[in-house]
């Protein structure tokens, strides 16, 4: 899932320079970052029931569980940045990038335009903890780290559902107007403004979209509770499939057209979310295809954060100098989209291997007895 997803999020990005492009709508294939929200959801919320919450939850145990995150987030994220600095220097706000504040309450920047995402996850991994906390002071001795867990996944889920739900009232009452001519909120948010909106920069705001990676960790919980069977894992991997064409669907007669209204603004990102959560147990458990394809598809995934940091930056420049150059129709495309993946991949490669890796090798060090799994 997280190959096929990486893949879908270069398609979405790479559509100037896919000979396939207009026989296909790939942009919509960018919610496969979706997908990355539910894995990461799943591979923490495994982390955080195996060590964060077991034996209990303890000021101890979240330090640990943040600085094993922040050792396998942060070097190449920071990384990342800097080669952007040095083809992009006009970043006045870069400090908002350094600690993942570029969209926490404003629509996202022009600069590094996907990081977007890894705010969402940064900060989920910051307050699903404190969360977790304060649930368990709630409960005291009554309550166990199964039900401490899942009310803090359902207070994720139902904030996400609420500030989603203040977003579509505010937009109709068309009192970002109001607000924003009453100097109460920041110009960015002028993209909110009816009669048009702007549902995509809606879906990438850390506030509407803090619940997006619980759904992942309710995944984990229904694992790790029990066995489920593998024909009903390949059951809800099929309904999970026909709800995806079913969000695709309702994408194309909905926002294609600029029609807005509450099913569009509120429910359709967490059926995005709810839709790779169905598929995720058939993933975890589905036959291997054989050997030569298992490395390939490791491979894939095991780059793909390294793959998605630096992917825009390669895209921007290619495509830039691909539509200025006599290339454009020399029947050369096919040549320019795999040559450009190929790159890009290599830089990941190198990413991975050189950052990545030996931080990741520092924090089994670090913490030995912690549960490490790859990053989404």
């Amino acid at each position: 899932m997280r190959a096929v997803s990486i893949l879908m999020v270069f398609l979405s990005h790479s559509m100037a320079l896919n000979p396939l492009d207009r026989y296909f709508p790939f942009g919509w294939l960018g919610l496969g970052v979706e997908a990355f929200f539910v894995l990461s959801g799943f591979l923490i919320g495994r982390i955080i029931l195996r060590t964060v919450l077991q034996p209990g939850i303890s000021w101890e145990a979240v330090k640990v569980f943040w600085v094993n995150r922040w050792l396998r987030t942060l070097p190449a994220y920071l990384l990342a940045i800097a080669i952007y600095y040095c083809f992009y220097s006009d970043m006045r706000n870069i400090i908002f990038y350094v600690f993942f504040a570029q969209n926490l309450l404003t629509p996202a920047q022009g600069f590094f335009p996907h990081s977007w995402s890894l705010a969402v996850e940064e900060w989920f991994y910051l307050t699903f903890p404190l969360v977790l906390l304060a649930v368990a002071a709630i409960w005291g001795n009554r309550g166990s780290r199964y039900r401490i867990y899942l009310t803090t996944i359902g207070v994720f889920i139902f904030t996400g559902l609420v500030t989603k739900s203040i977003y579509h009232w505010m937009y109709h009452q068309d009192l970002f107007t109001y607000f924003l001519n009453k100097g109460l909120l920041m110009p960015s948010w002028k993209t909110f403004v009816p009669p048009t909106g702007d549902w995509d920069s809606m879906r990438k705001m850390v506030v509407f979209r803090i619940d997006a990676i619980a759904y992942g960790c309710l995944v984990a919980y229904i694992l790790e509770k029990g066995n489920m069977a593998y024909k009903s894992r390949v059951w809800l991997f099929a309904v999970g499939g026909m709800l995806l064409l079913l969000c695709f669907e309702i994408i194309q007669h909905t926002i294609a057209g600029s029609k807005i209204n509450y099913l569009v603004d509120v429910l359709l990102l967490p059926m995005f979310c709810l839709t790779f959560a169905l598929m995720l147990p058939y993933a975890i458990s589905c036959p291997r295809p054989g050997n030569t394809l298992v490395k390939v598809v490791t491979n894939v995934s095991q780059t793909s954060y390294s793959f998605y940091l630096m992917h825009f930056l390669v895209l921007d420049f290619v495509i830039k100098w691909y539509e200025k150059s006599e290339a454009a129709g020399s029947g050369w495309q096919w040549l320019f989209f795999l040559g450009t993946y190929i790159f890009i991949y290599f830089i990941a490669y190198l990413m991975y291997k050189f950052v990545e890796l030996p931080f990741m090798n520092y924090r089994k060090k670090l913490f030995p007895n912690s549960v490490h799994v790859s990053r989404s």
